[in-house]
């Protein structure tokens, strides 16, 4: 990065400005532990925003990379020599918290957390991702792009117990052949909650899992991703997702698609299509896939936003969500927060 640590501590990168940089703007690599980045402003990058830890796994505690804070920071326009680069980084690095910020105007992924591809070891876990509004992924907001796949909002790897991804914002992501999810856990993503998100404008799903086990998808929003909702990739022989008390919302035929092996739960999930036709789940119609097992408590039906046409997800009085048990939640605070208000 333009800034780069090693052995760094107890420090605070406070109200700095990084921009007309060809790399990463701040890298926290080996052993950096309980700092915070406040209130800084990354753009016109050529690569990413910020790296903290990195891609391989030190054994001396002391050499480990964890609680690290980003909160109120601006991150956008870059990937301009290294379109592949991420807006925010986490490799091996757990219990980190990345708190009320705007990312925006890259050509891959917003958020990644975890560098371990399947079940091994991993120190990604316990991180903490909230309130973050996350925009302009793959397509920039001035049309350029996409000109990648396989990305997302946010995109996880490996094992990651206790980390949580919750009230956060994520628009507009758009990968070029495949791959532009909102909240994307790939390879071994595990023990992870996403919960009180709202996801729109996506060209491949709101939410896609590749493999994992036990994670959790809940309380969430999923509205209008141009080829399909959601999607899941290999089966596997262990419990992959539970997928409960969300609302999915979108215009086309293909609800749920991938390998669709039931190794998973859905449940008193809220989904409406906005012409009143058939959705397909797999290759079954609602009753075959509810005959499954799936989605017994659920319902098909208009979750009566105030304005879902203008991305406004608030819930009209006669909404039957509640019925359901889905929980309202506010995201007009997401970003960075006024200096006054930290």
């Amino acid at each position: 990065g333009a800034i780069y640590g090693e052995g760094v501590r107890r420090c605070v990168f406070e109200n700095c400005t990084i921009e007309h940089v060809g790399t990463y703007g701040l890298e926290l690599a080996r052993g950096c532990h309980e700092n915070r980045i406040v209130g800084c402003t990354l753009r016109d990058l050529g690569a990413g925003g910020i790296k903290i830890g990195e891609t391989v796994i030190r054994d001396d505690p002391a050499e480990q990379t964890h609680s690290n804070e980003i909160v109120d920071c601006t991150i956008v326009d870059g990937g301009k020599m290294f379109p592949s680069a991420v807006g925010i980084w986490i490799g091996q690095s757990g219990k980190n918290k990345i708190v009320h910020n705007e990312i925006a105007d890259f050509y891959y992924t917003g958020i990644s957390i975890g560098w371990t591809w399947g079940y091994g070891r991993s120190l990604a876990g316990g991180n903490i991702v909230e309130f973050n509004h996350v925009h302009h992924i793959g397509k920039k907001s001035d049309g350029d792009g996409p000109i990648l796949s396989d990305m997302g909002g946010i995109y996880t790897l490996g094992i990651q117990e206790g980390t949580i991804i919750r009230n956060n914002l994520w628009h507009d992501i758009a990968g070029i052949r495949y791959g532009g999810w909102g909240i994307y856990f790939d390879e071994g993503s595990t023990g992870i909650v996403a919960e009180n998100n709202i996801v729109y404008n996506t060209t491949h799903g709101g939410f896609h899992q590749h493999y994992g086990r036990d994670n959790i998808v809940r309380n969430n929003i999923f509205a209008y991703a141009r080829d399909h909702q959601l999607q899941v990739s290999r089966p596997e022989n262990h419990m992959r997702f539970r997928f409960v008390g969300n609302i999915v919302i979108g215009k086309g035929e293909r609800w749920v698609v991938g390998g669709i092996d039931f190794n998973f739960e859905f449940d008193r999930n809220l989904y409406w299509r906005e012409d009143g036709s058939e959705m397909k789940f797999g290759n079954m119609s609602w009753d075959e896939w509810r005959a499954k097992g799936m989605d017994k408590n659920s319902l098909i039906a208009d979750p009566n936003f105030v304005a879902p046409d203008k991305f406004d997800f608030r819930f009209k009085p006669t909404s039957p969500a509640r019925k359901l048990g889905f929980k309202p939640f506010d995201l007009s605070k997401v970003g960075p927060r006024k200096k006054t208000s930290k």
